[in-house]
């Protein structure tokens, strides 16, 4: 998707938190741990989880704190105003439907692994920027445009739901 919606997403503490559990994981006996090495899943869900605690975001409670993931897209894209509005819109639009998600999917989790919200909220607030790209940054090719239509099916679908 960031290739075609030309949108900055390096995040140095998503990387960090990436290679933080990567090498917990590897280094840890506990025989009915995850191995995040291959559950993508729980690898991405954790990744999130750890970034969401590290930069304030995550409550203790399992809440996300939406009015300061707002704030930090605000700051992040303070000279981009297209992109900041469309991030701040985006997760005032996710937070209670990755939430919903995150409830009907509950039983597909195992106890002690990571909380999947952050993640289903940053996966639900990338794809309403890939829909709703800035036309500036918009990558016109028919790879790109065939993603966003097919994002925009199953979009449907759900609302239909």
């Amino acid at each position: 998707m960031s290739s075609c919606c030309d949108v900055q997403k390096n995040d140095k503490t998503i990387k960090t938190c990436r290679k933080f559990l990567l090498n917990q994981n590897s280094t840890s006996n506990n025989a009915g741990a995850t191995n995040l090495r291959s559950d993508k899943v729980a690898l991405n869900a954790c990744i999130a989880e750890c970034s969401f605690k590290a930069n304030g975001f995550l409550a203790n409670n399992g809440t996300v704190n939406v009015t300061a993931l707002q704030k930090n897209y605000q700051l992040r894209y303070k000279n981009d105003p297209a992109t900041s509005k469309l991030m701040v819109k985006s997760v005032a639009q996710c937070a209670n439907y990755a939430q919903q998600r995150v409830q009907q999917s509950e039983w597909m989790h195992t106890k002690g692994e990571c909380n999947f919200y952050p993640a289903t909220l940053l996966a639900c607030i990338m794809e309403q920027v890939y829909l709703n790209c800035p036309s500036t940054k918009w990558k016109n090719t028919d790879d790109c445009a065939a993603m966003r239509k097919y994002l925009m099916d199953c979009d449907d679908v759900e609302r239909k739901k």
